[in-house]
């Protein structure tokens, strides 16, 4: 019996000495990025810019009108707990939270109407209304992409998502910041640049 254990720990003992950081998720990506060459990379990027890059995305000074209704969360203890709790939906909206690392309370939850779809609102843990999320496309079915505005009417980002595991990033001037799958951000050479703790 031990001796069968011990042939079995030798088998499997190399399997883990070869696997390394980025082998756990290249078995796991199904969106094949890692396997993909720059030039077919480059060429997937172009085609997605393309798409949503007819315009650029200017400053807006029209937000804190079009959307003087939301400027605060009037029920913002509610909707913080709720997102705090881990709650995905709360009353008439969906609900998200965002985190730094190693804090309990999020520093900021997300709500988007479960009727009115076309916006999200990004509020601080004070209920003050800090980002507004646009989307574009036929939401919520994929692709759809989002274009992210500040309060202040500065474009942030723009976000185009093929599912729910898998978005491009880029910055509002159209640069290619890197994808997204499930928690890690990658840039073109297959480098985790970023994590996220909301998923």
């Amino acid at each position: 019996m031990i001796k069968k254990f011990l042939i079995t720990l030798l088998f499997l003992f190399p399997l883990g000495v070869l696997a390394n950081y980025n082998d756990v998720y290249v078995a796991d990506i199904q969106y094949d990025w890692i396997d993909k060459s720059i030039v077919e990379k480059e060429a997937m990027i172009n085609e997605i810019h393309d798409i949503i890059f007819s315009t650029v995305p200017e400053h807006r000074n029209d937000l804190r009108s079009l959307f003087k209704d939301k400027l605060k969360d009037k029920n913002h203890i509610d909707n913080y707990l709720a997102a705090s709790a881990g709650y995905k939906e709360y009353k008439e909206n969906k609900i998200s939270a965002f985190f730094y690392r190693k804090m309990k309370n999020p520093y900021m939850y997300a709500l988007q109407g479960k009727k009115d779809t076309s916006n999200a609102f990004y509020y601080d843990a004070m209920g003050d209304l800090r980002y507004v999320d646009f989307y574009n496309g036929d939401y919520p079915n994929y692709p759809y992409y989002t274009i992210q505005y500040r309060i202040s009417g500065t474009p942030v980002s723009v976000v185009y998502s093929i599912s729910e595991d898998c978005q491009y990033l880029f910055k509002p001037n159209g640069k290619f910041e890197g994808i997204w799958y499930k928690h890690n951000l990658y840039n073109k050479k297959n480098k985790i640049i970023l994590k996220r703790t909301t998923y």
